[in-house]
Parts: C-alpha cells; structure tokens; sequence
C-alpha cells in the first residue's frame, strides 16, 4: 500500500473509498437519524456529521463512546448493530415523557433512562434497516439485544452525528455491519435498493423513474358532504374540521387514476419556514407502482 492511501486511509477512518464516495448511502442514513432525532427532540435541529470510522466487531465496546449503548441483532442479515444515544438526548426525550425540566432529569438514574430510551432505539434501527431495504429474509426487524454480550464478526462503521439545538450538540452514533455497507455501495449502480436510496421496489433507479415527477398535496383533513351541501357553499363559508390536529397530516400523490395516500406526517418548522416531516415510510405499494410503470 502506496504511503498516499494509507495517509487517505487513515484520515478518513479506514472507511474505503467506495463507501465514502457513495453520496445517495450519506444522504440518506443522514436523512434518517435526523427525522428519527427531531422526533425524539420534539424540535427542528441540524444534523451534522463528526466522525466516521471502522471498527472491529471484537472492539466495537472500545470504539462506541456514549451514555447508553444499545444493542441488536439480525439471524438472517445484519447490518444495524449498535445504537449509541448521549445523555443530553436521554434528559431531554425524558423531559417530554415526563413534562419536566430537561436540566432536573440530566441526573435522573441511568438504569431508568436506559429503559426509557430502548423502545426509541430500537425503532431507530427498524428505520434504518427498512429505508435501506436491510430486513430479514421473512422481512424480520432487528432485534434488541444486550449490547455487552454481542459476538460481532468482522468489521463496522461507526458514525456519529451531532445535533444543534438551542446552544447544545446532542449527539447520536450507528454502528453499522462493514460488509452490509459495501454491498450497498456495489449495488449503487444497478437497478437494485442498495446504494442508500429509500426502499420500494426493483427499477426505482432507473433513470426514465428518477427523472420523472409527481404532484404531491398535503391534506389535513377529509369531511364528507352532500352534493346539495357542497352546492351551497359559497365564499365566507365556515367548514368545520373536529379533531383536526396538525400532527396528523395526509401526503398523497396525483396518479394517473386520481390521488393516492402515500404517507403520514405533521406540519412544522424547517430553517424558518412551514415544513411537513414524514411520519411514516412511503407506502411500499405506491413504490412499486411507481417502478413498474
């Protein structure tokens, strides 16, 4: 090995070339861990990236820093193997949980905000295995499991991205299965899901797809009306919406044979400006739709 690549090597954290290159894998895990983060945050913050870097499965427990470290599992296809949560996130989603000040919880039991914290983590890694198509062979999620008595084979990387949030850096680090990243940067350029493009269906790669548009509209609620009640309305009509909330938004798509839901969501802030964040993964029947067109 020439001294030029292991100098490249070494500052890039031993990741390979071919994943650091695959932008469509960046974006989308950075995509991800963001939505599932202002979730957990109940606020807007940017993401940025702090480090990426290769670990050894046998010392991934050295390499993972982080209050609460949770661990999971795949029989048939690995590929989230660890979730790294700081205390500052743990304080907070605890905050919400709880409707108390973050600051009285930062030094609430570890074991309490531990348990708190699992089921948060565990979706996140769902989210992740889903978005990059990674389930099981009978579409098994991954499962939970104690982080201290994991036998990880082989090599991962370990990501870690920081959050800016009201003067703070909330952080969050992946550890995902090497040998399942490098198959989505091979895969980056055939028809298949890897590559880090969302999950749906064979042929969404293609460029005659990509390269094509759809109408979204974001409705916020659906009344039913007579056609004698629609006749009269007029301009200065008052319509009533009970039990509209604006957290339980409808994306739908304009097909060719009308609008088709595709997704849930619920309005908010994005860089100072009216935003609708996604609650839900695009509807897999919509995707496949869309690929066999």
């Amino acid at each position: 090995m020439s001294a030029v690549l292991r100098k490249k090597l070494e500052s890039s954290g031993g990741v390979p070339p071919r994943v650091l290159q695959n932008k469509p894998f960046w974006t989308t895990l950075e995509r991800t861990i963001s939505t599932w983060l202002n979730g957990v945050l109940q606020d807007e913050g940017e993401l940025r990236l702090q480090s990426r870097e290769v670990s050894p499965g046998a010392a991934l427990a050295d390499d993972l820093f982080g209050a609460y470290v949770y661990g999971f599992r795949n029989e048939s296809r690995e590929f989230v193997v660890a979730v790294s949560i700081d205390n500052l996130v743990a304080a907070r989603f605890a905050a919400q949980k709880m409707q108390q000040d973050a600051s009285r919880l930062a030094e609430a039991p570890q074991l309490f905000l531990q348990l708190l914290l699992e089921p948060p983590a565990t979706r996140l890694s769902e989210e992740l295995a889903t978005t990059f198509d990674m389930l099981g062979a009978e579409g098994e999620m991954p499962e939970a499991a104690a982080f201290e008595g994991l036998e990880i084979e082989g090599n991962c990387l370990v990501v870690y991205y920081l959050c800016d949030l009201e003067g703070q850096a909330f952080r969050i680090g992946v550890a995902l299965k090497l040998d399942a990243v490098l198959a989505l940067a091979d895969s980056a350029g055939d028809d298949s899901l890897g590559g880090g493009a969302v999950s749906g269906g064979k042929g969404l790669s293609q460029p005659r797809v990509q390269n094509s548009s759809v109408r979204l509209d974001v409705v916020l609620d659906r009344v039913p009306m007579t056609v004698a009640d629609c006749l009269r309305l007029e301009a200065g009509t008052v319509i009533e919406l009970p039990g509209t909330h604006r957290s339980k938004l409808t994306v739908t798509a304009n097909t060719v044979e009308g609008p088709v839901d595709i997704a849930e969501g619920e309005l908010g802030v994005w860089k100072h400006q009216r935003a609708v964040r996604l609650k839900s993964q695009i509807d897999p029947a919509f995707l496949q739709e869309v690929a066999a067109t």
